[in-house]
């Protein structure tokens, strides 16, 4: 058989840096299903970054599932020997894209619905919450902005004698991310009691979009994570450590009490930004475990024209120990615990209620002074 020669396209989103590597990989494989299997296992085996921090013998695995391969096999056998591997990962930024053959994530939550009491995952359920935020709560008066598709807004919640400023931060993705209409956002909770940021369902974006707004959040400059590379053939072989800080600016959020709502579909950038956050003295977090997708991204092509991400990054405490949950699991794929544990309910919606909104507001009015 003829082979194909390919090319591997790797763009590095560096959350260390506010831009986009590019190289360019030469391989040869032949457009079999074994040798496909073999590009796919391979990539994951040179760059993956977790093995070590999630105890995973990917040699093994790779017996595991190409067993019962062959240059015979159909294109749902080999997606599904593919799919194996990737779910042994429980990874939020490993993923495969088969055209005309299925879409598998590795995340382990994948079929998690949006709300605790409603098994959808439509997204007008999450308009109607919008609604009900901006009606119950905001009173309707508010300052909205449409970027990309994507309704940013933001008001002033009246809660027993307080005023809390209030903000919806849909996505970090929009090429026309508004970090000016944020920082006015900013600009007028400097003038209010307290700040809640609501981040639910928000999926992540560019580095460059999070980091402008972590720095109009934070208030204080402090060391909230270190992280490293796979740069090398070995799975113990890494950059060295390099830090990352929250720097506020001079128009940045002045020490007020600060909430922000999270949950499962809170991730990539939103994982970083809620990380940041959380090393400020004056804020807590409220909902759901975040999604936990925190390396930087490496996009491949395989010889057949499948598609798929891994991630090359590992991240550390500020104490350079690996960031783990309390029971001491890697925080890939298992994301970030909130301070106060409370879901969405569809059900509470639909009574014009938000529930986590309500447990915020209720924790911000004990922090007040």
């Amino acid at each position: 058989m003829k082979k194909n020669t390919f090319l591997w396209i790797a763009i590095l989103l560096s959350l260390a840096v506010s831009s986009c590597e590019e190289s360019l990989i030469k391989e040869e494989f032949e457009n079999t299903p074994v040798d496909n299997y073999n590009a796919f296992w391979f990539e994951f085996d040179r760059f993956y970054g977790a093995f070590e921090a999630k105890n995973i013998n990917w040699d093994s695995l790779k017996t595991v599932y190409s067993g019962n391969l062959t240059d015979s096999s159909t294109d749902m056998e080999l997606f599904t020997a593919m799919s194996g591997l990737l779910n042994e990962l429980n990874d939020g930024h490993a993923d495969l894209l088969a055209p005309g053959v299925g879409f598998f994530r590795s995340w382990n939550r994948r079929n998690k619905s949006f709300f605790a009491d409603n098994k959808s995952t439509d997204n007008s359920s999450i308009v109607m919450m919008q609604n009900i935020i901006r009606s119950n709560y905001l009173k309707n008066k508010y300052k909205a902005g449409d970027y990309s598709g994507w309704k940013f807004f933001y008001g002033t919640i009246t809660y027993e004698t307080h005023r809390v400023g209030y903000i919806c931060i849909p996505t970090f993705g929009n090429d026309d991310y508004p970090n000016d209409f944020i920082q006015q956002a900013v600009d007028s909770f400097n003038t209010l009691d307290a700040v809640i940021i609501d981040l639910r369902f928000n999926g992540g974006g560019k580095t460059e979009a999070f980091v402008t707004s972590l720095n109009s959040f934070s208030s204080e400059r402090k060391l909230y994570m270190k992280s490293k590379f796979r740069n090398g053939s070995g799975q113990s072989d890494f950059t060295q450590l390099d830090d990352h800080y929250t720097n506020p600016h001079p128009d940045c959020l002045k020490n007020k009490p600060v909430a922000i709502l999270m949950n499962s579909f809170s991730a990539s950038s939103s994982d970083h930004f809620i990380l940041g956050m959380k090393s400020q003295s004056n804020v807590i977090t409220v909902g759901d475990t975040t999604c936990g997708a925190f390396s930087s991204v490496l996009e491949r092509i395989l010889p057949n024209g499948w598609k798929f991400r891994l991630g090359a990054q590992v991240i550390y405490g500020p104490d350079g120990k690996l960031l783990t949950d309390a029971n001491g699991n890697y925080l890939e794929g298992v994301g970030i615990a909130p301070d106060i544990y409370i879901q969405e309910q569809f059900s509470a919606i639909r009574k014009g209620k938000d529930l986590p909104l309500e447990a915020a507001l209720k924790n911000l009015e004990g922090r007040i002074h």
